[in-house]
């Protein structure tokens, strides 16, 4: 069996409202931005996609959010001197598979003081994950004020995934899917992975409760 066709998946959904202005706040090709203000703890666990983000799709781990400390620090910047977590306030994940098992989605994010932390942290941070996440080129779509993506082998079972990083105002978020396979492994639904993490980051930040779903 192989990943369902992309023509029979649900896209990106908003509320008309939302939506709108989503859109006219964020512009066409995503290079515009939108509000960029700190998210605190409870915004930064309402961005993580839950259940009714991902219809059909079940929590291999479920949402979590902690400030961020040392421990973290060593996880999300392995780089020396924790480099890329200066002004980091708080930090996210969650992941999830498909119910059909045949594609998994991991979802984290860490949050910053604001937009010039974010900023300045995006390179040192996508050079540790492009490091570790595949040499392949790989594309996430028009997402965020920046976007990168890689693809490669992930384990020793032959799986292949997508790995991006994003920046949403004063959030850097990283999306990975994957797939038994590099034939198997849908390049869209990554797209709409990556779409449906930084509409909900910036629904927050916009002040309003992230309703972005797949």
């Amino acid at each position: 069996m192989g990943v369902e066709p992309a023509g029979t998946r649900s896209r990106v959904r908003w509320t008309v409202a939302a939506g709108a202005a989503a859109l006219l706040l964020s512009g066409c090709g995503g290079d515009a931005e939108a509000e960029a203000t700190a998210l605190d703890k409870a915004q930064v666990a309402s961005v993580l996609p839950d259940k009714d983000a991902l219809p059909d799709w079940d929590f291999t781990e479920d949402p979590s959010v902690a400030p961020m400390n040392e421990v973290a620090r060593r996880n999300f910047c392995a780089s020396a001197g924790n480099k890329g977590c200066e002004d980091s306030l708080f930090v996210g994940s969650s992941s999830f598979v498909r119910e059909d098992e045949q594609a998994r989605a991991r979802f984290w994010m860490v949050a910053y003081e604001d937009e010039k932390a974010a900023e300045a942290a995006y390179d040192v941070l996508w050079k540790n994950t492009a490091r570790t996440a595949g040499r392949d080129e790989a594309g996430l779509g028009p997402v965020g004020a920046r976007r990168d993506a890689v693809g490669g082998p992930v384990g020793h079972d032959g799986a292949y995934a997508i790995t991006g990083q994003i920046r949403v105002g004063t959030a850097l978020l990283w999306v990975s899917s994957d797939a038994r396979s590099e034939e198997k492994i849908d390049k869209d639904l990554a797209k709409d992975l990556a779409a449906l993490f930084s509409d909900r980051a910036q629904q927050a930040q916009n002040g309003g409760e992230p309703s972005a779903e797949l």
